[in-house]
């Protein structure tokens, strides 16, 4: 009767525990472990600690140089959202797009006089890349330390392109200037594929907020077109646009454990601050 009285109260404790582990919440009753259904923004939390130790004069400092949150990775969203308590899809969005203009003023060569008129020649300069990522997460832990493995798959675009835009027109500029003269070029476009598995963990310091590290192992591939070169040129005071092909594409290759953060094989070993909702 005794073992049975023993064996009922081990079986009713270890229920109570699973439960207050599904269930756990701090003192004013708020969940502290993601659920079913939360989503998941990340972001740079190596800052966090430096506020916090600068804050209490660990490292002698007040606080006042700390930096704010950043991006995991460079103009990257990182995000998830959890299918149940121990499996979440995760992903990643960065779209970049830049452009930028440059002008030069010259005095038009062909006005001689005492004011000659001012002409200009503009350089456009425009690139776009893309990178996203997805995978799935599988997440196990003891009360507020979570640890969780996964793979993910990663997929980039990128381009970038010059153009020129000039104050004489061709004829007369290629008088002054030469026989030739370019209006644009292209890099290339460039593709990258990666593929990376991961291993991490994460202390819940507050509901729904967490602290962790993530390391892994990826690799990648890097595709890059020709480009090429469109020029005006000066064909027996004909003026024609001649099309010319870059001479080198190239290619890459790379796998091995993170060293840093990367658009092409993910995070790496660094710390995350996760806020879920």
């Amino acid at each position: 009767m005794r073992l049975l009285f023993t064996f009922s109260a081990i079986l009713l404790l270890g229920a109570s525990a699973t439960i207050a582990q599904n269930d756990l919440t701090n003192k004013n009753g708020h969940k502290i472990l993601p659920a079913a259904g939360d989503y998941c923004l990340s972001m740079d939390g190596a800052p966090i600690i430096n506020f916090g130790l600068n804050a209490i004069n660990i490292m002698n400092n007040t606080g006042q140089t700390a930096q704010h949150p950043g991006f995991v990775l460079p103009n990257t969203i990182v995000g998830k959202y959890y299918v149940n308590d121990t499996l979440a899809y995760r992903g990643t969005i960065s779209i970049v797009s830049e452009s930028s203009s440059t002008v030069d003023y010259f005095d038009d060569p062909n006005d001689t006089s005492t004011n000659p008129a001012e002409l200009s020649n503009k350089t456009t300069s425009k690139s776009c890349d893309v990178v996203l990522s997805a995978g799935l997460e599988y997440r196990r832990g003891h009360n507020r330390l979570q640890g969780y493995y996964g793979a993910e798959a990663l997929i980039g675009f990128s381009n970038s392109k010059m153009n020129y835009a000039y104050g004489m027109d061709a004829a007369d500029d290629l008088q002054w200037n030469g026989s030739s003269r370019v209006i644009s070029s292209s890099a290339g476009a460039s593709i990258s594929l990666g593929a990376r598995g991961f291993v991490g963990a994460e202390y819940f310091f507050a509901p729904k907020i967490s602290l962790g590290a993530e390391f892994g192992w990826g690799l990648g591939i890097v595709m890059s077109g020709r480009g090429s070169t469109t020029s005006e040129v000066n064909d027996n005071d004909n003026i024609i646009e001649e099309t010319v092909k870059n001479a080198n594409s190239v290619s890459g290759f790379g796998f091995g454990v993170d060293t840093g953060a990367s658009q092409l094989t993910g995070a790496g070993a660094l710390l995350k601050l996760n806020l879920h909702f």
